[in-house]
């Protein structure tokens, strides 16, 4: 017996031609390498800047401020004025547009709408594991925008999640928005645009990775 929660088209969107995966990337150039749980077809795009908030930073924060993230969140992303000029890349843990603040950052689709691709983290808290949504919350409007879509889980054997290599680039966000400078430590915001990063998809084989092209 089979009991259908959710029914919806896939989304195949991105380049109609396959997409040469780079082989034997050093791992300290690559930031995220998997193999399969992204939406968005077969992709190559240069990356300009990376939001991130940390999984384990969002879980300690209060009720209200993790609302106070996700308007932070809007506020980086009003900054971007093209999407062409300045792609961003933002990650965050769990579901992305949640009404519980336990299971994800709730921001509305207006206050992501300028970005190029958009990941979920899995990650613990406690003894909750929330499942990543796949872009529910945000699907329709996602495909409409050509919002590239990842799923990322750390733990698993597959994949290579380089947080070390963040942690080791200054966080932008006092320079970009001062007045949120009590929220660095869990907020981030790197420019990337000197390392040349570039996020890689083929749908066919179902790789994916995002890596820079310079040792700077």
């Amino acid at each position: 017996q089979v009991n259908l929660l959710q029914c919806r088209p896939f989304q195949t969107k991105g380049q109609h031609i396959r997409v040469a995966m780079p082989e034997q990337i050093p791992d300290n150039r690559v930031l995220l390498r998997q193999e399969g749980n992204f939406m968005g077809g077969s992709v190559s795009q240069s990356i300009a800047r990376i939001i991130y908030i940390d999984p384990q930073g969002y879980t300690k924060l209060s009720l209200s401020e993790k609302y106070d993230v996700a308007r932070l969140v809007g506020r980086l992303n009003k900054m971007i004025d093209s999407r062409r000029e300045m792609p961003t890349v933002l990650l965050g843990p769990g579901r992305w547009g949640t009404t519980t603040p336990a299971m994800g950052v709730p921001v509305t689709f207006s206050e992501i709408n300028n970005i190029a691709a958009i990941a979920e983290i899995a990650y613990k808290d406690g003894s909750l594991i929330p499942d990543l949504s796949f872009g529910t919350h945000f699907f329709q409007d996602l495909v409409e925008m050509d919002i590239f879509y990842m799923a990322i889980y750390p733990e698993r054997e597959n994949v290579f999640f380089n947080t070390a290599w963040l942690d080791k680039m200054p966080n932008r966000l006092a320079e970009w928005s001062g007045k949120d400078g009590p929220y660095a430590g869990v907020v981030r915001v790197y420019d990337v645009r000197e390392r040349e990063m570039r996020l890689l998809s083929d749908v066919v084989t179902q790789k994916l990775v995002c890596f820079t092209q310079s040792e700077k």
